[in-house]
C-alpha cells in the first residue's frame, strides 16, 4: 500500500503578496491585477497585468545572486523558502530523502532574450557568461537545491499552464513510491516582457479591457474578453504522513489524488467536448479513493477566455452529474492574473487555505454570467461552507489537462 502524502507548508509570490496576505485579499475580493508599468504598453491592445510589486529579493539572496540570477528563479527561491519555513524546517534532517518538482511554462525565456538584445548590440565580449547556467528551463529547481542542500531528485517540468500542477503530481508519485520522503513542488513564472506579451497580444487571448484594470480578468461572464497575464511563484512542502508525524509536522491538507490526461487535439485549444478533461478529474477521484459525491469545492482552472470557460463548465457537469449544480467552483484568476505554469500550484495554495478556513474565495467581476456557463460560481464575495475535499482542475496548451484532490487530514 503506498503511504499517504500531506501538505505541511506554503509559500508565494504574488501580485496579491505573500501567502497570508494573498489569503486575506482573496477573500476580501481584491484584485492584484493592474495596468502594465514594466515596459511601454502603448503599442499593445491589452495594457493590464498581474505585477509583482515591491518585491525585495535581498531579504534571502546577497546582491551579487539577486544581480546574475533570472526574476523568474528569484520568486522561486522566495516561495520555495518560506514554503519550508512554513513547515518549520530549517536545516534538512535528510537531503538525500528530499526532491525538488518545480514546473515552469517559459523558464528564464525574459533573461534569455536580454541576453540577445545584449549580444546583438554590442557583441560577444558583453554576453554573461553565466548564461548556460542560468538561461535553462531548471535553472530554479538547482538554485532551489544549492540554497537548501538537497541532494535527491532534482526535475524541471514544462507542460505549460499545467507544469505546476505535473510538478506537484510528480512530486506525489515520487514519495508514494519511497523514494522520497519529503518535496519540494510548484512552479515559478515571469512571462512579463515584451517579446512574449506581443505574441499573446497576437494571438488575441489577453483581456482588451479598457476599463478599471482590476475588472480585466472576469471568469464565466458573459462580457469576459481573455486573460490577464501575471508573474509569481506558488510552493508547497509534500511528505509522507508518517514521516511528518514523526516530526510533528503542521498537517494542513492531504494530497490525495492526481490525474493527467492530454486531448492530443491542437497547441492552443482545447477539445471541445472537454473528454480528456472529464478524464483527469475522475483520473485524481479514484487516485483518491473518493467518488464525486464527496466533493465539497472546485478551484476551476476558470480563465476568462470565450472558449475555455464553458469547456470547462460542460466538464465538471459531467463528472458530477446534477450535483454539479450545487457544488461551489470558483476562479481565483479573476483576482490574482493567469501564472501560467504557476497557476495551479497558487490555486492549490488557495484550496489549502479554503479547506482548512472553510471560506470559499470569489469569482470576481461576475455581474452577469454567460448562459452556458450556470454553476455555483461564488460571484464577487467570499462564502463561509463546511469543506472536507476539493478537486483543482488546471489545463494548459498543447491540450493539456490535470486535477488535483486535496481532503482535510485525518
Amino acid at each position: 500500500m503506498s503511504r499517504r502524502v500531506v501538505i505541511t507548508g506554503l509559500g508565494c509570490v504574488t501580485p496579491l503578496g505573500s501567502v497570508e496576505e494573498t489569503w486575506s485579499r482573496l477573500t476580501a475580493g481584491e484584485s492584484g491585477t493592474g495596468p502594465l508599468t514594466v515596459f511601454d504598453a502603448a503599442p499593445y491592445h491589452s495594457r493590464v497585468a498581474g505585477e509583482v510589486r515591491n518585491f525585495d529579493p535581498t531579504a534571502y539572496l546577497e546582491q551579487r545572486q539577486v544581480t546574475a540570477l533570472p526574476r523568474q528563479a528569484q520568486f522561486a527561491l522566495v516561495a520555495a523558502q518560506d514554503a519550508l519555513r512554513d513547515a518549520g524546517i530549517g536545516a534538512l534532517s535528510d537531503p538525500e530523502r528530499t526532491g525538488i518538482f518545480l514546473g515552469t511554462s517559459i523558464g528564464p525565456l525574459a533573461t534569455t532574450t536580454v541576453q540577445q538584445s545584449i549580444f546583438t548590440e554590442k557583441g560577444i565580449t558583453r554576453v554573461h557568461p553565466m548564461g548556460p547556467a542560468h538561461n535553462y528551463p531548471g535553472v530554479a529547481g538547482s538554485e532551489v537545491a544549492i540554497h537548501t542542500g538537497v541532494t535527491g531528485p532534482v526535475m524541471t517540468v514544462s507542460t505549460a499552464c499545467t507544469s505546476g500542477a505535473d510538478a506537484i503530481g510528480l512530486g506525489l508519485l515520487h514519495i508514494r513510491a519511497g523514494i522520497v520522503d519529503l518535496a519540494v513542488v510548484g512552479a515559478s513564472e515571469a512571462p512579463l516582457f515584451p517579446l512574449l506579451f506581443a505574441a499573446f497580444d497576437r494571438l488575441g487571448l489577453m483581456s482588451r479591457w479598457r476599463g478599471d484594470p482590476r475588472q480585466a480578468c472576469r471568469p464565466f461572464a458573459a462580457d469576459r474578453l481573455g486573460i490577464v497575464l501575471s508573474e509569481g511563484a506558488a510552493m508547497c512542502v509534500l511528505e509522507a504522513e508518517d514521516a511528518a508525524r514523526r516530526r510533528n509536522a503542521p498537517i494542513l491538507a492531504e494530497l490525495a489524488g492526481f490525474g493527467a490526461t492530454c486531448d492530443a487535439h491542437h497547441q492552443l485549444h482545447q477539445l471541445p467536448s472537454g473528454a480528456e478533461a472529464v478524464r483527469a478529474m475522475r483520473l485524481a477521484l479514484c487516485d483518491a479513493q473518493i467518488g464525486p459525491s464527496e466533493i465539497d469545492y472546485i478551484s476551476a482552472h476558470g480563465t476568462g477566455t470565450p472558449a475555455n470557460d464553458p469547456i470547462e463548465t460542460a466538464a465538471v457537469k459531467q463528472v458530477l452529474g446534477e450535483r454539479a449544480y450545487a457544488v461551489p467552483m470558483s476562479s481565483i484568476k479573476s483576482m490574482t492574473g493567469h501564472l501560467m505554469g504557476a497557476c495551479g500550484p497558487l490555486e492549490l495554495i488557495a484550496s489549502v487555505k479554503a479547506l482548512r478556513e472553510g471560506v470559499l474565495p470569489p469569482t470576481i467581476n461576475l455581474d452577469v454570467a454567460d448562459p452556458t456557463c450556470d454553476l455555483d460560481y461564488v460571484p464577487n464575495r467570499a462564502r463561509e461552507a463546511r469543506v472536507r475535499s476539493v478537486m483543482s482542475n488546471t489545463f494548459g496548451f498543447g491540450s493539456r489537462n490535470a486535477s488535483i484532490v486535496l481532503r482535510a487530514p485525518a
